[in-house]
């Protein structure tokens, strides 16, 4: 046989884990002209809610999209701003420790693609 079979994955549908992957056919320089204004924000306490989310977010400017996401007992999202400036300034604003989410100290960097 060709290379034994591995442990087959669980779960029927693919999700896309935050953590690299990736369909990895582009080169490294990809599509990199199109600015990431997403951020990644971990460690968030487990009964989140979006609406929260977007709100304490706000301050950084207009929110333009919440995703939750839990992955084992962690909860995590991802958050897309309108502009790269304003995702830049609420990672900023977090990682300075000036600003809680859902009112807990959370951890907050520039979304991967």
């Amino acid at each position: 046989g060709r290379g034994g079979g591995g442990p087959r994955s669980r779960s029927p549908c693919r999700r896309r884990s935050p953590r690299g992957g990736g369909g990895g056919k582009s080169g490294e320089g990809g599509n990199g002209d199109e600015p990431i204004m997403t951020i990644f924000i971990s460690g968030l306490p487990s009964d989140a809610r979006e609406e929260e989310v977007r709100k304490d977010l706000s301050w950084a400017g207009p929110v333009s999209r919440v995703v939750l996401m839990r992955r084992g007992h962690e909860r995590n999202a991802f958050v897309r701003f309108s502009s790269v400036r304003d995702a830049a300034r609420a990672v900023e604003g977090i990682s300075d420790d000036k600003l809680q989410v859902c009112e807990s100290r959370v951890k907050a960097e520039i979304a991967r693609r």
